[in-house]
């Protein structure tokens, strides 16, 4: 507590020191204007009505809480001189204002511009007349929002205190009740809260908030977000006693020997005086409502604070808390008069763990663990305001998709999201509200500003207070992408100084002292590696972004893992992000589509794109379908065939706290017919980090079959709140080669095949059964792809593509030799310039069962050749020939380096089920090791397509050239056909957005190359 004092000392300090001259700005022009009659930052107190209530975290069925959620008056304007100055007056009249709801951001109910910008500040524009210049923002150009309600206090809340919270209130407000002034806050993410026992009326009250959208506090909210404004998070009252329980902090940890037996110590504070003596007293209980603990210790106080500490105490065999086994005890602290009758209860449950590093690793419960994590940002169709059950859903996604950790970027969130986490079973990394990413990381980093510290160390400050009780939060975040300097080093200090149990860390740091963890964003894999080589480093390696989720992306992941499982000091990272900050909206024509930067408010609007549009999910939490590949890489369960004859297994357990005997294994053996020709269960029992070898026995495989396939599929034996027992929460498959070749799975003649070859371009320009032509642009090469994001960004994407005229390619015949059943065609590859890009040889031939054999050799020039997308085929069908059909990797999207999380089989799905609609339009739909393909319409006519080794193709509703210009939804165009690629190469996604493009071994090579493919006219 004296380190505690001695800061807001010094805060208090800095604020009374300012001239007088610097104090003539309004206070939302200030630094140093954190606040005003703001309660001192704490745990939170909520009363609850029972100890039932405490343990389900349901505070707002208390008799002593009070919503003011909903609809409020409210009043914009654009420039502060035009506010409606005395609106907060009981006799003001608000008849003629508009609703609005609060919680919400008021750019998405109709007042003002959304912009998002990733790491400048939005109103350092032209558009704002204004450069930026810290602490000021625009003056005349800041919009203020009035907003007013009125509450009728309950008559059991008489003779009460009452508190005013409001969660979360962007960017500055002031605050009034019953027309008396009642504070101001700067700091949008954690609570602001006010005792108005002293304003409050009998019968109907009156609260008005005055809300400014830029203050000095946005130098400090400079996050790659949505720039949005106004009441987006809670606002409630509360009533406690007279005297009353103002905070309290939990130890619950373990001791570090056997790491077994649970240590339990509570601090709590009560203020106010009481007409009578009183006490205080606790009971601890386990999940089953038995007390383990208790204790009650007389409150001496008559109105002064009292600091209670009581006795710590030490449970035999605890039930540990971790995010597998997320166990819970819960605390109930009752306030009780002279007569033993309890007049306040709070509390919050409790888990008993330990978050520290050892020997150079971050260890639970004395535990090395991997951080199989993501970022989350506050987003919904409402701006930053999330309810309740779209948490539920997000905690539910990411424990269904073997995610352990999140990382709160980039500030504490709504309370809700930690009970979550506490409950279910999610490691946190808590963050302060503080990113100045606008200003740099040089000389005018505000890091490095120390006029600025009472504001980061408030941020600091009351993100620990409000959370510290949490088991979730194993890391404390300083901030994000501020640079480093002074303001840092003392926020690092303090919150070591106050915080004994859990390590800090901050990315900005990098290798200085002031960080626990070395948690440098989106570093390749050989910079990890360069890490580990160094001498005596004593920090582990944990990525707090990395693998950026931007459009068709989470290239490369398995490689990061590979370095992970294997290298003790490089434990994990969290992908960025988990959900596209996009908003779905409807155009003048009626056809929706996901909005992003620049999408709202004028042309020269400041805007940074797309960029916002980079989670593992839609805005609207369905998955996008990189995240089956995090759900497959994440996995806890893996396992290597070792003997292919008797089917071996080597199975390593991953998990850190459970043994495999809580999963069941299903295994069986799949031909490449599809048909099953062994299956079975089997339980396994292996320790955590432990291996075991099970043998499932021998399996005849049946003639005519090329291949089959060992699937392993692990459920849990049980069910858990979030993940269902018939969940697949781990997988593996193996490929049982059988013949090295075989006819079985080839189509039957179906009728006369004839095909032509166009004697200018040398391309496949007719293919007819029975004289129906099936072609509707000729078969032509392929060397380019509509370009994802990452495709936009890499070093060897779209750029060189385009550079070298990839995207509009035509064939020259340079000669063409036809005979009764082939033609070869030797052709130019040329550009929209004229230029030749390379050399290609086809040749056609009709084979048996009435297919065209077409068999391509490609020379590229690599003088204006630097890298290429794709090395097939392409053409378009008509869009009857919808229904697909093949046997490969799915039934999910894939690429060569995004592809663990497909299992080969025979899957059937449409052209328009194959493609995703990410926010951009960009390349989708891949399969890769594809073994057939087939094509048809509802009465089965179509083709069927072969090669002579595993292949990729897609078939998208849309065409190359529209997917390639579409910068939305809402502008792409059917135009009755179907586009089909047959590719025997296809360039990675990688994660170039921000991070590592497209690795070395996942792009194409510019050698010459040859591949075939033959297609199979059916019906």
């Amino acid at each position: 507590m004296n380190q505690l004092k001695l800061t807001l000392l010094l805060m208090l300090a800095f604020w009374l020191a300012l001239p007088v001259a610097a104090q003539k700005q309004p206070e939302w022009q200030s630094q140093y204007a954190i606040g005003l009659n703001k309660l001192a930052p704490h745990a939170y107190v909520w009363p609850y009505a029972d100890a039932a209530a405490i343990k389900a975290g349901d505070y707002e069925r208390s008799p002593y809480y009070m919503s003011l959620n909903g609809k409020w008056k409210f009043h914009w304007v654009k420039n502060p001189d035009c506010r409606p100055k005395d609106f907060y007056q009981p006799s003001f009249y608000t008849g003629g204002w508009a609703d609005i709801n609060v919680p919400g951001n008021w750019e998405r109910q109709g007042y003002g511009t959304a912009i998002y910008v990733n790491e400048t500040y939005e109103f350092d524009d032209k558009m704002f007349h204004f450069k930026k210049n810290p602490p000021l923002v625009p003056s005349a150009e800041n919009e203020v929002g009035s907003y007013r309600r009125t509450f009728k206090v309950p008559a059991t809340w008489k003779d009460r205190r009452v508190v005013l919270c409001c969660e979360g209130v962007i960017s500055f407000y002031y605050v009034w009740v019953n027309g008396k002034f009642v504070g101001y806050n700067q700091g949008s993410k954690t609570a602001a809260e006010w005792d108005i026992t002293d304003k409050l009326e009998e019968g109907e009250n009156v609260v008005a908030l005055e809300v400014y959208r830029w203050s000095a506090g946005s130098y400090l909210e400079c996050q790659d977000m949505w720039r949005l404004s106004g009441i987006e998070r809670d606002v409630y009252l509360y009533s406690t006693p007279k005297q009353y329980i103002a905070d309290y902090k939990v130890t619950s940890t373990l001791e570090k020997k056997q790491y077994k037996d649970g240590i339990f110590g509570l601090d709590v504070t009560i203020e106010g005086a009481a007409k009578s003596a009183s006490a205080v007293a606790y009971q601890l209980q386990d999940a089953v409502g038995k007390t383990v603990l208790s204790e009650e210790i007389p409150v001496k106080s008559r109105g002064l604070s009292s600091f209670i500490t009581f006795t710590e105490k030490q449970i035999p065999d605890v039930k540990t808390w971790s995010a597998e086994h997320p166990n819970l005890y819960t605390l109930i602290i009752e306030l009780k008069d002279a007569s033993g009758k309890v007049t306040e209860m709070t509390g919050c449950p409790v888990g008993f763990r330990t978050s520290e590093i050892k020997d150079g690793r971050f260890c639970i419960n004395g535990v090395p663990v991997l951080v199989k994590g993501t970022n989350r940002h506050e987003h919904s169709q409402l701006g930053r305001t999330v309810s309740k059950e779209l948490m539920e859903q997000d905690i539910k996604l990411m424990k269904q998709h073997n995610i352990n950790t999140v990382r709160n970027s980039h500030y504490p969130t709504h309370p809700y999201w930690y009970q979550l986490c506490d409950r279910y079973g999610l490691y946190m990394i808590d963050e302060a509200n503080i990113e100045s990413h606008g200003m740099g990381y040089g000389p005018a980093s505000l890091a490095k500003d120390s006029t600025w510290l009472p504001a980061h160390m408030d941020r600091t400050h009351r993100m620990y207070e409000r959370s510290k009780n949490h088991p979730a939060i194993v890391i404390w975040s300083l901030g994000n992408e501020a640079g480093n300097g002074v303001n840092f080093e003392r926020t690092y200090d303090w919150l070591k100084s106050v915080e004994k149990n859990r390590p800090v860390q901050y990315e900005r740091a990098e290798e200085n002292y002031n960080t626990d963890i070395y948690c440098r964003m989106y570093r390749s894999v050989d910079e990890i590696n360069a890490y580990l080589a160094k001498k005596d480093i004593y920090r582990p390696f944990i990525l707090c972004e990395y693998v950026h989720a931007m459009g068709n992306s989470v290239g490369g992941l398995k490689e990061y893992w590979d370095v992970f499982e294997n290298n003790p000091m490089a434990q994990g990272g969290c992908v960025w992000d988990w959900v596209d900050q996009s908003f779905r909206e409807i155009d003048k024509d009626g056809k929706w589509y996901w909005t992003y930067g620049g999408d709202y408010g004028p042309k020269d609007v400041p805007s940074f794109g797309n960029f916002c549009c980079n989670g593992l999910v839609n805005a609207v939490r369905e998955p996008h379908p990189h995240l089956l590949e995090v759900k497959k890489v994440y996995q806890n369960i893996k396992s290597t065939l070792l003997n292919k004859k008797n089917l071996t297994l080597r199975v390593k357990n991953w998990f850190d706290f459970s043994n495999l005997d809580e999963y069941i294994l299903h295994w069986d053996v799949t031909g490449d017919n599809g048909r099953v020709i062994a299956r079975g269960t089997k339980e396994v029992s292996c320790a955590p980090h432990a291996t075991v070898d099970v043998t499932l026995g021998s399996v005849k495989i049946p003639a005519g079959m090329r291949e089959a396939y060992l699937n392993l599929s692990w459920t849990r034996k049980e069910a858990t709140p979030l993940v269902a027992a018939d969940w697949e929460v781990a997988y593996d498959q193996f490929v049982l080669p059988v013949a090295k070749t075989g006819t079985a799975h080839l189509p039957e003649q179906s009728g006369e095949t004839a095909f032509t070859v166009d004697k200018e371009s040398g391309a496949l320009n007719s293919l007819t059964l029975d004289g129906k032509e099936l072609l509707n642009t000729p078969v032509t090469l392929s060397l380019f792809r509509p370009a994802t994001d990452n495709d936009n960004r890499d070093r060897n994407g779209a750029r060189l593509w385009r550079q070298a005229g990839l995207d509009n390619l035509t064939q020259k015949v340079v000669s063409l030799k036809e005979g009764k059943n082939n033609t070869t065609a030797r052709v130019e590859v040329v550009n929209a310039k004229g230029q030749k890009v390379g050399d290609a040889t086809l040749v056609y031939s009709l084979v048996r069962n009435g297919g065209v054999n077409v068999q391509a050799t490609f020379q590229p020039d690599t003088a204006i050749v630097k890298s290429i997308a794709r090395l097939g085929l392409t053409f378009e069908v008509n869009d009857t020939f919808g229904n697909v059909s093949y046997l490969g990797r799915g039934d999910n999207e894939t690429y060569a380096d995004r592809k663990q999380s497909g299992k080969i089989g025979i899957y059937r799905t449409t052209a328009e089920r194959m493609f995703h609609y990410y926010v951009t339009p960009q390349s989708t739909g891949n399969r890769t090791d594809v073994r057939w393909m087939k094509l048809t319409d509802k009465a089965g006519e179509g083709f069927f397509v072969d090669a002579n080794r595993p292949f990729q193709f897609s078939v998208v509703p849309f065409s190359d050239a529209n997917l390639e210009k579409a910068r939305h939804i809402n502008e792409l165009e059917r135009n009755g056909n179907v586009t089909v690629h047959l590719d025997a190469e296809q360039a990675g996604v990688g994660t170039a957005t921000c991070g590592p493009g497209v690795l070395p071994k996942y792009l194409v090579s510019l050698s010459k190359q040859s591949f075939e493919f033959t297609i199979y006219p059916i019906k």
